[in-house]
């Protein structure tokens, strides 16, 4: 079903509204997107009423993937290469027939190949890509080909006497691509190398929280850094200076960006890989997690002003990036020319210029942004204002007729003024060109298949002002297969906009204090990131701990349910001693390690 088709679909079934059609058509033109995606990113049409009105429409059965029972019988007969192979997942077998959710159910070719291999009968249903995806992780929670990665480690380690050995065996490329695809199947931000005394430590940054994984041995440290190192195209002769480099890589059909890393440590070199999928990039401010409308609405009139700036605060990790990127796209419209500079470059955008910060090259934010006013621009984003210079020059363009979006590390938005002007930016100027700060963090969601209410004690209902209130109920994640065991799945953002209007300028002329404009701004209606994150736990979207855990306000709740925070912890292998000279790993070695890895993949789902 091409756009035009399921447009006029979205209507007659009066999914959609004509307004918001519109809206999807013109991200369509920004990102080059099929329309079935665009609308259900930004949250505009429920996937699964979309994907059952598309069956209906072409004759096919529609099915909705919550519980997926997998038999053994059922994997054997449908082996995940031939699921993956013909986009498609079983979730039931029965009298001898096979019922299979598939991408495309029409697609004859793939029918008859299912039923080739497998003997049987095939009922074919329609399922969204992505419930396919999540059904397949479970039903195969093993995957074969990690199976067979871990054969290789095994292969890797007997011919592992030394660690040039280890080096020169191939096995180790097999080794990294697992960490990676691993990395990128859990939904990882990050994945950290850290190397010890005794041991080389691997953890995934997963939802804002670092999680380890059982840690190859020592000897193949090298290895696995020198064979990252090539990847991103760095020096793995130079190991006393940081690095930093790039590399994609195609994953389960995902393009990936990875950026990467290294740095010495007093045990090796350190190395952080970011992950950064190119089509995920967040389209539409409904996304980010705005609790009210209003909320949202001051804040598309903010970024739909002609000039003034925009500033996006909080600690590095907060989400910052993508609400400038979710703002630029917003406003990204063939008549304006955004141009960007930034360090780096995260996510390529259409119909956006967008500058790398090269200090060797010369450009830094400063000259960048110089370069940039000769562009004609009328909107321009500055990664980060990092001093005075760069500030001031922010200022100036935004006096002179531009839209500048900006980021700065403060706690809370009235603290941006005072970072300003610690900087030397006078006060005058920042009232007459400031126009809005959007101060936030990210807290992870509940995970929705393990969901549970319950009844909060008095001390907790007193400790978050609510006493007062009558038959309160919050939620929390139990832990299921789906969410890893953590009860959590994925992020959303708590928000403290600071619109500046005319009294709150007199204010920063006058000099008044945080305290003080943080006072006024919450009597013009301005919520703060507590208070967010407290109407984000009364709806059950998030966890008292979670908001605990960003918030200054109520950082000492963080002790109460510490284990809920990070997970169920994977203990370490227990210390062992280590010369100066590279160890040869035995064949009982080899055992235990393959051992640990199989029990940790087969435990966390």
């Amino acid at each position: 079903m091409n756009d035009m088709e399921l447009a006029q679909l979205l209507i007659s079934e009066e999914l959609i509204s004509q307004e918001n059609l519109d809206k999807a058509q013109e991200e369509i033109k920004k990102l080059r997107r099929p329309l079935v995606k665009v609308v259900v990113e930004m949250g505009l049409v429920n996937r699964h009423k979309l994907y059952e009105a598309i069956a209906r429409k072409l004759g096919f059965n529609f099915v909705k993937l919550d519980v997926v029972k997998a038999p053994e019988e059922m994997i054997e007969r449908m082996p995940e290469s031939l699921a993956t192979e013909t986009q498609s997942v079983p979730f039931r077998l029965e009298q001898g027939v096979l019922h299979v959710a598939m991408v495309d159910p029409g697609d004859i070719f793939s029918i008859d190949q299912i039923k080739m291999q497998t003997g049987l009968h095939v009922e074919p249903y329609l399922a969204s890509p992505e419930d396919i995806e999540e059904a397949r992780i479970k039903v195969y929670k093993r995957r074969p080909q990690d199976e067979k990665l871990m054969t290789d480690y095994a292969q890797v380690a007997v011919s592992s006497a030394t660690a040039k050995s280890a080096q020169e065996g191939a096995s180790i490329i097999k080794l990294v691509d697992l960490i990676i695809s691993q990395a990128v199947r859990d939904r990882a931000s990050d994945i950290h190398i850290e190397p010890e005394q005794e041991i080389l430590r691997i953890r995934f940054r997963i939802d804002g929280i670092l999680h380890e994984i059982p840690p190859p041995p020592k000897d193949w440290e090298g290895a696995i850094i020198s064979r990252i190192k090539v990847l991103a195209g760095m020096d793995i002769a130079e190991s006393r200076i940081p690095q930093d480099g790039h590399f994609q890589s195609k994953i389960d059909d995902k393009i990936i960006d990875f950026r990467v890393s290294t740095i010495p440590t007093i045990y090796g070199e350190n190395v952080v890989i970011r992950l950064l999928d190119t089509a995920s990039v967040m389209i539409g401010l409904e996304k980010l997690g705005f609790s009210t409308q209003d909320m949202l609405k001051r804040y598309e009139e903010l970024i739909s002003r002609p000039y003034g700036i925009i500033l996006s605060t909080g600690p590095t990790g907060s989400g910052k990036t993508t609400t400038l990127y979710s703002a630029l796209m917003r406003i990204n419209t063939i008549d304006r020319n955004i141009i960007t500079i930034e360090d780096p470059v995260e996510y390529r955008l259409g119909l956006i210029r967008q500058i790398q910060v090269n200090v060797k090259a010369g450009i830094t934010f400063a000259n960048g942004l110089r370069a940039i006013l000769r562009q004609d621009p009328d909107v321009i984003m500055v990664g980060e204002i990092r001093d005075l210079e760069t500030a001031v020059i922010a200022i100036q363009a935004a006096l002179t007729g531009h839209l500048v979006f900006s980021t700065l590390h403060t706690n809370d938005a009235p603290s941006a003024v005072t970072r300003l002007v610690n900087m030397g930016v006078e006060s005058f100027l920042i009232s007459a060109s400031l126009i809005g700060v959007m101060a936030q963090r990210l807290v992870r969601v509940i995970c929705e298949h393990c969901k549970e209410s319950y009844e909060p004690t008095k001390a907790v209902l007193e400790k978050w002002g609510l006493s007062h209130k009558k038959n309160i109920r919050l939620y929390r994640g139990k832990g299921c297969d789906y969410c890893k065991g953590t009860g959590y799945r994925g992020r959303t953002g708590l928000f403290e906009l600071m619109v500046v209007d005319d009294e709150i300028r007199e204010m920063i002329i006058a000099g008044a204090s945080t305290v003080q404009l943080r006072k006024k701004s919450q009597a013009k209606g301005m919520k703060l990131l507590s208070e967010d994150g407290l109407s984000k736990v009364l709806q059950g979207i998030t966890t008292l701990e979670e908001v605990a855990r960003v918030c200054e306000e109520h950082l000492d709740l963080r002790s109460t349910s510490e284990e809920i925070l990070v997970g169920p912890a994977i203990p370490s292998p227990p210390a062992s001693t280590l010369s100066q000279q590279p160890v040869k790993v035995d064949e009982s070695q080899i055992a235990a390690y393959e051992k640990r890895i199989a029990n940790w993949l087969s435990n966390r789902k």
